[in-house]
């Protein structure tokens, strides 16, 4: 029965619940949940629109697989990915819809301008061209805006994720974990972030 059948019959209760029943059966297909998921947007002032935009297209993936390789198709977009030959969790990505952490930032960039100006690996967008300032680690998140870059890797940069202001990021973070939002790590091998121009 659709979901106008039920609406005809049941009025409006039928269709919270065949909306309901289309939203788990999207979940279930691998679709991610959406941007209302708590603290996933522009969480502080001062970002430039392109940013803005960047952030509301990373956080509508949240609840998507992290994929190693996902997101370098042609066109940016969740892609299926590939073992990494060394991660098990990573034997899976091949069946898995979704996004490494520079295929994210990559699309989310993407959805901003209409242009793949970010492609490649981690590495590749820490030495990106489209930098209009780059922050040291020393500097911590105090200078940072939402849709920022963030970096870990000390010698070859392997992590990027997108930062939201107020301590906190959007990541495709390892294999066999979802899209997520995490306070940013500023400890270990965190190598400093990049701002984007569009």
């Amino acid at each position: 029965m659709s979901v106008r059948n039920i609406a005809g019959l049941v009025g409006a209760a039928g269709l919270v619940v065949g909306a309901a029943t289309a939203a788990t059966a999207g979940q279930a297909a691998g679709t991610p949940a959406r941007a209302a998921v708590a603290g996933c947007g522009v969480l502080q002032p001062g970002a430039s629109p392109v940013a803005q935009q960047a952030v509301r297209a990373a956080c509508e993936k949240l609840g998507m697989w992290y994929s190693w390789g996902g997101g370098h198709g042609p066109v940016p977009g969740p892609t299926y990915g590939h073992y990494d030959g060394q991660d098990p969790a990573s034997k899976n990505d091949g069946q898995r819809l979704g996004f490494d952490c520079s295929g994210l930032v990559r699309y989310a960039y993407y959805r901003a301008t209409g242009r793949d100006i970010i492609n490649g690996t981690s590495g590749n967008q820490f030495h990106t061209g489209q930098a209009v300032a780059r922050f040291s680690p020393a500097q911590g998140t105090g200078p940072l805006l939402p849709g920022d870059l963030l970096f870990w890797g000390r010698g070859h940069i392997h992590h990027v994720a997108l930062y939201l202001g107020a301590g906190q990021m959007v990541e495709a973070f390892q294999s066999g974990t979802h899209v997520r939002v995490a306070p940013v790590r500023l400890g270990g091998d965190y190598a400093g972030a990049v701002r984007v121009g569009g």
